[in-house]
């Protein structure tokens, strides 16, 4: 029987990176309620008239982001195109920094929802669910709606939930769509100028696979991270990049909410997550 390496859990290097993040935030995008992106305005001028807009929501860090898997190091960031308009408490409407948007993911999604509603918990939404599946398999539990099962116990520490061990990084870091719609609408202001902090967030926490999900999150690529040699033939793509000295595996997947055959995160039999998805992950862990 092949038992899967122990995981190990480098605190140090995680609050470093999250102390990085958090300077260049302060120094470039958020300080003190304010959002002081130099290009807010020509993204805000940028939308199509009467769509909403809503700025500034930061990236989700978990506090246990820098792992290592028996002697191979493991981070993993999720790319998403956008948060979208504002449906949640006053507090998370816009101005959402990293400690709030941690809190919304890992205490909100992870701490008091479930895969499906269950025992007085609400149901994660396809996105987090698709995503829940993604860390599932990469952190090495397999498919499946247990709860136990998204938990990892480290060599080094107490256990701690899959959300606390990744990184959610959205490629926008403002929304802009149909008032009263969760479709996000950006303009190619939007995607251009947000290309750089996106760049700069990457280069601080230096995944070592990065999973984007959606074609528009996987559009655009910032300058800096150069695409390489391909890892495997075939859909979905499997990429070799480099951002700076950092190699990184590179994953291209549908959004988890998209619909058809595409779409992955709503059940655990879907084609997609299982003939698609699954492999091409474990795969991923091979190739980093």
């Amino acid at each position: 029987m092949t038992t899967s390496p122990p995981i190990y859990v480098d605190l140090q290097s995680t609050q470093d990176r999250i102390s990085n993040l958090r300077r260049y935030v302060e120094e470039n995008l958020l300080r003190e309620g304010e959002f002081i992106c130099p290009h807010l305005n020509s993204c805000q001028t940028s939308i199509r008239p009467g769509d909403g807009f809503r700025e500034g929501t930061m990236s989700h860090v978990g506090h246990r982001f820098d792992l290592r898997v028996g002697d191979k190091p493991l981070r993993v960031v999720v790319v998403g195109q956008e948060s979208g308009l504002p449906k949640d408490t006053p507090e998370l409407a816009q101005k959402v920094t990293l400690d709030a948007r941690y809190g919304q993911v890992y205490h909100g999604s992870g701490m008091q929802s479930r895969y499906y509603a269950a025992g007085g918990h609400t149901p994660r939404n396809p996105h987090m669910r698709g995503t829940t599946s993604a860390l599932r398999v990469l952190f090495g539990m397999g498919l499946g709606s247990d709860y136990d099962g998204e938990w990892i116990h480290p060599a080094n520490g107490d256990p701690f939930h899959i959300f606390d061990g990744f990184a959610l990084v959205n490629r926008l870091l403002c929304s802009a769509g149909p008032v009263g719609t969760s479709s996000g609408r950006p303009s190619k202001t939007m995607l251009t100028n947000c290309r750089d902090h996106f760049a700069e967030t990457l280069a601080i926490l230096q995944p070592t696979i990065l999973i984007f999900q959606g074609d528009k999150a996987t559009a655009n690529w910032p300058n800096d991270l150069k695409r390489g040699r391909t890892l495997r033939p075939g859909y979905p793509p499997l990429v070799e990049a480099h951002l700076g000295d950092q190699r990184i595996v590179v994953c291209e997947f549908s959004h988890p909410s998209a619909h058809g055959w595409q779409r992955w995160g709503a059940n655990l039999d879907a084609h997609y997550l299982t003939n698609l998805l699954e492999p091409t992950l474990q795969e991923a862990l091979q190739f980093s």
